[in-house]
């Protein structure tokens, strides 16, 4: 409960202090500033260097091409989270191990800016999947998103009938491309 009211008072007073801006549901705002934690939880454990702990729903929603697909992160705490660049992708196989899959990070559509997810709020990047089933594609289990200065989240693919994909170990993976994290879809699966 004190950490519930710590943190709207904290976002209260950003706002007031004008390091936010509002933006409507589904949209990002931007800051001026660095990328930093802004709410009560990852605020004391940025200063001792920790990942923010901020609740975020990352989904991956595949798109008509094949392995191309537009990954959401919605935040789901109670507070703001900032971050900046490119998400980190994990992949695991179907034993639980990590996949050894190179993830190239692209300039999709241009530089990521500084986002502030306000709670309820989506930012978006592009990913393409090598999906072609050669010699050094591995079947995965489950994928992971790092936002920059969080901890990874396990993201849920959705088919393009917009229903979750439970098996995702008929997918065949041997490279992956992320583009930058922007405060909207616009132009995020345009990859060369």
């Amino acid at each position: 409960m004190r950490l519930t009211i710590l943190a709207a008072v904290l976002a209260v007073g950003a706002t007031a202090c004008g390091t936010s801006s509002s933006a409507p549901q589904g949209q990002a705002a931007s800051t001026t500033g660095s990328a930093t934690p802004t709410s009560a939880a990852s605020a004391s454990s940025a200063s001792s260097g920790d990942k923010q702990q901020a609740a975020v729903k990352a989904e991956l929603t595949m798109q008509g091409k094949p392995g191309l697909g537009l990954l959401t992160a919605t935040n789901q705490s109670g507070a703001p989270i900032t971050f900046q660049g490119w998400p980190k992708l994990a992949f695991t196989n179907p034993a639980n191990e990590p996949a050894a899959i190179p993830v190239e990070q692209k300039l999709v559509p241009g530089e990521g800016p500084s986002i502030t997810l306000q709670p309820g709020q989506t930012a978006f990047a592009g990913v393409l999947l090598d999906v072609e089933n050669d010699a050094n594609s591995f079947a995965i289990n489950e994928m992971t998103a790092e936002l920059p200065g969080m901890t990874p989240v396990k993201v849920t693919f959705i088919g393009t009938d917009g229903q979750p994909i439970a098996d995702l170990t008929k997918l065949k993976v041997s490279e992956a491309k992320v583009g930058t994290m922007q405060p909207a879809a616009q132009g995020v699966t345009v990859f060369d």
